[in-house]
């Protein structure tokens, strides 16, 4: 009678236990999907080429802007692990004393790492976040101009590579309910391992260039801002 009366206790005992789970799970949201517009002060191609008008027309920083898009699935009320994807473009048209002629500039990122925030459903309103992820970037640069040969000395400028990338940062998002919330701001260093690349044949030569070998642009470590708002759904 005894072991019955034991035996009797135990679906008892494990319907409280996976009451105590269920409620334990239901306090903190598990999935988190964000998506929003982004701008990125992008670190551009220009760098040590020996090739002056190279230099002059892709030098500087310039704004690219696009969307972010994330999934984060939180294993923990404050540690959650995030996929981000953003995409960023712009076209930049420029005019030298040799022709004139269009920049086209896209960079993405994919990366995945974790993100820090209370993620409880009756936490705070202001919850701030920070992140920090990894995986890689892929990049096109590419001019077109008539009088492309006459302006670089080269006979195309058109590149394309993927490259080791990580982003730090984090931002603020403001909960609207249960179900929503909006991101005020995230702001991310967004780091670019580019390597060298090469494009076109040289019709001109440089101090560094000789005619008839591919122009080469030289590797670099990129440093880009990554700002960005938009809504999160629960």
């Amino acid at each position: 009678m005894k072991v019955t009366k034991q035996l009797l206790s135990i679906p008892g005992l494990m319907m409280i236990i996976a009451s105590a789970t269920f409620g334990q799970t239901r306090d903190y949201h598990r999935w988190e999907f964000f998506g929003g517009y982004s701008a990125m002060k992008f670190d551009t191609l220009a760098g040590d080429t020996g090739n002056a008008t190279v230099d002059d027309v892709l030098g500087g920083r310039n704004t690219l802007r696009g969307l972010n898009l994330a999934t984060t699935y939180n294993f923990h009320k404050y540690i959650g692990a995030t996929f981000d994807y953003s995409a960023h473009w712009r076209n930049d048209d420029f005019s030298r004393p040799a022709g004139s002629g269009t920049v086209h500039s896209n960079v993405q990122n994919v990366l995945g790492g974790l993100t820090f925030k209370n993620n409880l459903d009756t936490g705070p309103v202001f919850k701030p976040f920070a992140h920090a992820l990894f995986g890689f970037a892929h990049q096109r640069v590419s001019v077109d101009s008539p009088q492309l040969p006459a302006l670089f000395g080269i006979t195309e400028f058109r590149t394309s590579e993927s490259s080791f990338a990580m982003a730090f940062g984090g931002g603020v998002d403001l909960r609207v309910n249960h179900r929503m919330a909006v991101r005020a701001v995230q702001i991310d260093w967004n780091i670019i391992d580019r390597g060298a690349q090469q494009t076109g044949i040289v019709l001109v030569a440089t101090p560094r260039q000789t005619v008839g070998t591919p122009f080469v642009i030289p590797g670099t470590r990129q440093d880009n801002l990554r700002l960005g708002a938009g809504i999160v759904i629960h």
